[in-house]
Formats: C-alpha cells, sequence, structure tokens
C-alpha cells in the first residue's frame, strides 16, 4: 500500500516547473521571432534606401536584398531553435544533409542560380532593355534568381532559364544611346541614279527623329538581274528605331511615284528569233562499208575441238599400243 501512495503536491509541482519553464521557452521563442522580424524588415528597409541612393543597378540590387533577407531570416531559425533546446549541430548536420540531397535533384535549378549570379555581376543587360536570345526577342521585364522574364512586343510574357540566357548568343539592342537604321532600294535600270540618291537623302533629313551626325549615307549597292539596288542609313536613338525605319520606307516610296522612278518587279526578259539558223555543213556523203576492211566477229569457242582432238590423241596411243604388243609377240 506504501508503493501505492502518490505524493500528488510534489508531482503537481513538478508539473508546474515544467509548464514554467516550456512557457518561458515559448514566450522566449515568440518575442525572438517578433523582434527578429522587425529587425530585418527594418535592415532590407534600410539597405533598400541606400541601393537606391547608389548606382548599382535595380537587377543586382534586387538580388543582394533576396540574398540578405534569405540568410537573416535563417539566421532567425537557428536562434530560435537554440532557445527551444535543439541542438544546433544536429540542426546544421540535418541542413547539410538536406541541402546536398537537393543539389542532386536541382542541378538544373542550382545551375540557372549560378548563371544568374554571372548576369547580374556581368550584366549584359539591365532591365528595360530590348534583347534578341535566339529566337525570342522582346523587352526585359525582370531578372530573377532562375529565370528571366521578357515582354515580346505583342504582349507575351516569356520566361526563359538563367543558364540558356547564359549559353545563347545574345543581341542587346539597348545597350547604346543610338542605332543604325539601314534601307535598300530596287529602281529600274532606266532611272537616274543620282535623282533616286537625292530623293532619299531628301526624306531621311525631314525626318526629325534622324540625327544629322553621323550623317545620313546613301550609295549604289548592287546591279541586279532586274534592277538596281540603292543602299541607305540613317542614325537615330534606340528609342525611335521603328519610327524612322517606317517614316522614311513610306515617304520614300511616295516620292519615288511622285517623281516617275519606277522600282520594278523581279522579271525576265523573251524574245522571239524569226531568223533561220545557219549552220556550216559538209557536202560530202558518207562513205560505203568495205567488206575486206571490216572486223570479223569473233567466233566463240563451244570446246568441240577440244573433245575431238582429245578422242583423236586417244585412239592413236591405244593404236600404238597394240602395235607395240603385235611386235613384241612377234619377237617371242
Amino acid at each position: 500500500m506504501n508503493l501505492l501512495l502518490i505524493d500528488w503536491n510534489a508531482l503537481g509541482q513538478e508539473a508546474l516547473n515544467i509548464l514554467k519553464t516550456v512557457g518561458i521557452n515559448i514566450l522566449q521563442c515568440i518575442g525572438v521571432f517578433i523582434l527578429g522580424y522587425i529587425v530585418i524588415k527594418l535592415v532590407i528597409k534600410l539597405l533598400r534606401k541606400i541601393f537606391a541612393k547608389t548606382k548599382m543597378p535595380s537587377v543586382t540590387a534586387k538580388f543582394l536584398l533576396t540574398v540578405i533577407k534569405f540568410s537573416l531570416y535563417l539566421l532567425l531559425i537557428i536562434a530560435i531553435c537554440q532557445i527551444i533546446g535543439i541542438p544546433i549541430t544536429g540542426f546544421v548536420a540535418v541542413i547539410s544533409a538536406a541541402g546536398l540531397a537537393l543539389s542532386l535533384a536541382m542541378q538544373d535549378s542550382l545551375s540557372n542560380l549560378a548563371n544568374g549570379v554571372v548576369i547580374i555581376s556581368t550584366r549584359p543587360f539591365n532591365e528595360g532593355d530590348y534583347i534578341k536570345i535566339d529566337d525570342v526577342e522582346g523587352t526585359v521585364k525582370e531578372i530573377k534568381m532562375l529565370h528571366t522574364i521578357i515582354d515580346t512586343s505583342d504582349n507575351k510574357t516569356i520566361s526563359i532559364p538563367n543558364s540558356i540566357v547564359v549559353g545563347s548568343e545574345l543581341i542587346n539592342y539597348s545597350h547604346n544611346k543610338t542605332r543604325k537604321v539601314s534601307f535598300n532600294f530596287c529602281v529600274d535600270y532606266s532611272t537616274d541614279v543620282e535623282k533616286a540618291k537625292e530623293i532619299i537623302i531628301k526624306v531621311m533629313t525631314s525626318c526629325n527623329k534622324v540625327l544629322l551626325q553621323p550623317a545620313p549615307f546613301v550609295a549604289l549597292d548592287k546591279l541586279g538581274e532586274s534592277s538596281i539596288t540603292i543602299t541607305s542609313s540613317c542614325w537615330c536613338y534606340n528609342d525611335d528605331y521603328y519610327d524612322v525605319y517606317y517614316y522614311v520606307m513610306e515617304n520614300v516610296f511616295n516620292e519615288f511615284k511622285r517623281e516617275g522612278v519606277i522600282m520594278p518587279y523581279n522579271q525576265l526578259e523573251v524574245r522571239l528569233r524569226n531568223d533561220k539558223v545557219s549552220l556550216p555543213i559538209k557536202e560530202e556523203p558518207l562513205p560505203s562499208r568495205d567488206e575486206n576492211l571490216a572486223v570479223k566477229p569473233i567466233e566463240k569457242d563451244d570446246g568441240s575441238d577440244v573433245f575431238e582432238k582429245f578422242v583423236k590423241t586417244y585412239k592413236q596411243k591405244k593404236k600404238n599400243r597394240r602395235l607395240k604388243k603385235q611386235k613384241k609377240d612377234q619377237h617371242i
């Protein structure tokens, strides 16, 4: 009976102590989490203002803020685990094992992440640039850690993995402030080339968005099968490229019609000949065949002569043996 006696007072006191300890730990975790969350928000906000005042590109600033934010939250989780009583060494071991497993399972994603760092560090383009990657071209909307987002001219959003961006041929049309606009105009062979060149230069200089330095250029380029090709070019700011292109194309076409400059179709000239074709002819007739000089056909050997020769030789040998035997018998 003594064994069954329970000291309820001691048991209650012990449970109360455990609850106090657990409660204190929970309150500490909640307090540390709230305090850490507020501190991280303030730090990120402060860093965002600092980066905004510097000349750092927005892409680099966003990437650094993402990395710093992730690192601060990781430190906060480690601090909370230490307060609860979870050993940090075990936590680090678990994180290492999980990181190894994730690295093996997410090789492509890690490759995109590494190439994202390359894009941000080398800065081949920035947000807002008009670029072309393989067959995709458009305006860079955002550079993320794994993908680059591009808005096309027909309002489609395309997400390209950063590994493809780094490994492909890239054309950045917005890297320089100005851009060259090139044209090719085909005119008839009867056209006054100097007049056509003057019309093209006049149209280019009439556009307010065409830069006069460098000066517009025009020259005779090719003598084709059906037309003469006149090449020309001018310079403008990047944002004005298509405005200049369409302006020059439309107005050169209109001015050519106004001035009577013919822009021919592809054509093939066909002529009908009515004259007789006179060629030298030998009047001598063909010689007659001479059978004596003609080559005789080769007779085929079917093997009959060989057989007859063999039979004849065999009979002669048999006859010689018989005569030899007769002589021998007479001698005896």
